[in-house]
């Protein structure tokens, strides 16, 4: 499965009654809709200042726990056959958990058409590469807050720059004998590391990079990094994004970037959105760690997605929201997107 023609497909699709329609009729029929981001380890290796792992207060109150290996058959029972997609680590670093191959075998194994991992890379050898593209990994995603070494190892401290370059070279080598694998950045940036992006390609070139995904800083927890401002850099985004897109174009790589960085920085630090996509959020992504599952009255380890949805009248309410209108559908929103997502 293409998960980006999927992804630019429904872009293309501008009423959020004709998704929730959609989705209505995949739920009824019982076929894959869920996107599943599943934090096996609730802990991180690194310190990046943007991220909440350094609100000490934070981490010690929520960032503990981790699955059992005897845990992942068991959690794969309640809802994998609703996966349309599996994403391994989403607030915490994945490579840290021991049984990354298990997980994605038994993710295969239940039919899950696509396995991303979401990683800073730090801890990732040329054998875990290999290991985890065989098991049926069908793609690396990478934080990078930096193009240059200072500015990377400075907003993810702990970082090591030589590092993260030998991975992406060792994943390089792997597509080769897996053309499948697909490598993505994801590059949060900022005012200090945004005009570094005008250089991405002189350094980056040699990888053979799938995608590309720009995403505008956003306050989410208390961070070292406290400058949320994107007002300096307003005048230049344009330029420098229609450069990448450029560039990305002539190398056949997919670039996902925000339309705009306009926003009321007095009111929020959100950027003006028409990303429909927003309202299905609370009814398509299912969030997985040692401390939640799915939603607050759902308990893996006694019930199933199944049983859940039957308890809730599941397909009654998302039959209900095509009819409701952008206003009603705002409360439960839960927007994971601080932007609206161009595709190139």
């Amino acid at each position: 499965m293409d998960i980006y023609k999927l992804l630019k497909f429904n872009h293309k699709i501008k009423s959020h009654r004709i998704k929730f329609f959609g989705l209505w009729l995949l739920s009824v029929l019982n076929k894959r809709y869920l996107a599943i981001q599943f934090d096996p380890v609730l802990a991180c290796n690194l310190r990046c200042k943007m991220c909440y792992f350094t609100d000490e207060d934070y981490v010690r109150t929520n960032m503990k726990g981790i699955f059992k290996e005897n845990d992942l058959e068991d959690l794969a029972k309640v809802n994998f056959k609703n996966a349309l997609k599996l994403q391994i680590g989403c607030g915490a670093e994945p490579t840290l958990f021991k049984h990354n191959v298990k997980l994605i075998e038994i993710a295969k194994k239940h039919k899950v058409p696509y396995i991303s991992m979401v990683t800073n890379g730090n801890l990732l050898n040329n054998q875990d590469i290999i290991d985890l593209s065989q098991a049926g990994l069908n793609e690396f995603i990478f934080s990078m807050h930096g193009v240059f070494k200072e500015t990377y190892e400075d907003l993810m401290d702990k970082g090591n720059y030589e590092t993260f370059h030998a991975v992406l070279g060792y994943i390089s080598e792997e597509k080769k004998n897996n053309p499948n694998l697909r490598l993505r950045i994801n590059y949060t940036f900022n005012v200090d590391n945004f005009h570094e992006l005008k250089e991405f390609f002189n350094v980056y070139d040699h990888y053979s990079i799938d995608i590309i995904q720009l995403r505008p800083i956003d306050k989410i927890g208390e961070t070292t990094y406290n400058n949320f401002s994107l007002k300096a850099i307003e005048k230049d985004y344009q330029e420098v994004n229609s450069l990448l897109k450029r560039e990305a174009a002539k190398r056949n790589i997919t670039l996902l970037s925000p339309k705009t960085i306009s926003r009321n920085e007095e009111e929020s630090f959100k950027v003006k959105t028409e990303n429909d996509s927003s309202y299905l959020l609370p009814y398509t992504y299912c969030y997985v760690s040692p401390k939640y599952y799915w939603k607050d009255d759902f308990n893996w380890r006694t019930e199933t997605f199944a049983s859940w949805q039957k308890r809730n009248s599941w397909n009654k309410v998302l039959f209900k929201n095509i009819f409701l209108s952008k206003k009603e559908l705002e409360k439960p929103n839960r927007n994971m997107l601080n932007y609206s997502v161009e595709i190139n």
